[in-house]
């Protein structure tokens, strides 16, 4: 006979424990958040894993940012001028448009009933298109895109129980640290046209990097509760820290007075998410959620240095979530829409407005910058896992 409550739990944290990569890379297009998820919870008959536990899995999440904001406020002039025409002479616009497709593999060990071992290793696939206004051998305007693919960065995290698995049936708190390595490339290069009508090979931008081209630290953690019957709440976030400045890879050639902010940064970056969730048939196997989620990169790491190019910014989205256990096997799907996009002054822009200003004996003409960027409305977030144990007996039949 199963046990009600552990079958509610696992299916909570199925979906509370998935973390957000990054990666860049989830919902935010020109801001660079690079895929962090990947760690779906277990599908068996408890939330934890148990000593000698393995689960395995994997993560797919696709979007595409188009919609160009400063702040808060959208430039929906980027989406119809500058851009050419296409071969049926309807006007492109001249908007970045960003498709991201990655895929997380994802191994966790239990080593005990309350300490789980995760290692996460991602792969992603970016397209940049954007527009190109060339002087030479013809005047023209034309969109062509750009790729960078490969290994992104790898993580690897150790998590904790606060309290015993055993007794804690109603909820529990996990807390978590973790290492982000350095094994995506932050300078791949792929052909570009040039305005005089060459074609050159070129550091691409660090929105459709496979890395960052830093060593983080992340802490991490991870709630949830019993609410009342059937209906669950949890909540799970993390922070990483970036303490490498730059890169060392050079966005533009540097300008008098701004020297450093040509390079590209390794920035932190931060994710919050909290809701609620139910399981609605009889067996409990089917699971939907709803939830708030708020990530994005600071204008400033916490620590070190903070002279380096980035797009800082963060997403507001209701996320829409769906589960489904057969066995030890667990499918997940979660689609986030963004509510709020805002593209918040960086620590380049802060500089460029000081440096401006500084020349200007009349307030009233100071002058602000701000950069844009482009964001998707929403991404698809797509996840299997399985849970095995190595400590079962193999029995072996021989035959005479």
């Amino acid at each position: 006979m199963k046990k009600p409550n552990q079958y509610y739990i696992y299916t909570i944290l199925l979906i509370s424990i998935l973390l957000i990569q990054n990666q860049n890379i989830v919902a935010q297009g020109c801001v660079a958040v690079r895929q962090m998820g990947g760690q779906n919870m277990n599908t068996s008959n408890s939330y934890n894993l148990n000593k000698g536990d393995f689960q395995v899995g994997a993560n797919y999440r696709y979007f595409h940012s188009w919609r160009h904001f400063v702040g808060t406020e959208e430039q929906p002039q980027r989406q119809t001028s500058g851009g050419g025409f296409d071969e049926n002479g309807k006007e492109r616009g001249n908007a970045v448009n960003i498709y991201s497709h990655a895929v997380d593999l994802n191994v966790s060990y239990g080593l005990t009933e309350r300490i789980q071992l995760n290692a996460t290793l991602p792969y992603v696939n970016n397209e940049r298109s954007q527009v190109l206004k060339q002087t030479k051998p013809v005047k023209n305007t034309y969109r062509y895109s750009v790729y960078a693919d490969g290994i992104a960065d790898a993580r690897l995290s150790v998590n904790y129980w606060i309290f015993d698995p055993k007794t804690a049936k109603k909820g529990n708190l996990m807390v978590g640290l973790g290492v982000k390595l350095n094994t995506g490339s932050h300078d791949r290069r792929d052909d570009a046209p040039q305005t005089d009508g060459t074609i050159k090979s070129v550091v691409m931008d660090q929105a459709i990097q496979p890395g960052d081209g830093g060593v983080g630290y992340s802490v991490e953690l991870q709630a949830f509760r019993q609410l009342t019957g059937r209906l669950y709440g949890f909540a799970n976030g993390y922070y990483l820290f970036n303490p490498r400045e730059s890169n060392g890879t050079f966005k533009s050639a540097p300008k008098l007075g701004l020297e450093g902010y040509e390079i590209y940064a390794s920035p932190d970056q931060y994710f919050g998410r909290a809701g609620v969730m139910a399981a609605i048939d009889k067996k409990e196997n089917f699971t939907v959620s709803l939830a708030g989620r708020f990530e994005g990169i600071p204008a400033y790491d916490a620590f070190g240095g903070q002279v380096a190019y980035r797009r800082p910014g963060y997403v507001i989205a209701v996320e829409y979530g769906f589960s489904y256990r057969l066995g030890k096997h667990g499918f997940s799907l979660f689609i986030p829409y963004n509510v709020v996009k805002n593209r918040i002054q960086s620590a380049a822009d802060i500089a460029s407005q000081n440096l401006q200003n500084s020349t200007i004996t009349d307030p009233s003409k100071y002058v602000h910058v701000q950069g844009d960027a482009a964001f998707a409305d929403y991404s698809i977030n797509i996840g299997y896992n399985y849970r095995f144990s190595l400590n079962n007996k193999i029995k072996v039949t021989m035959k005479h």
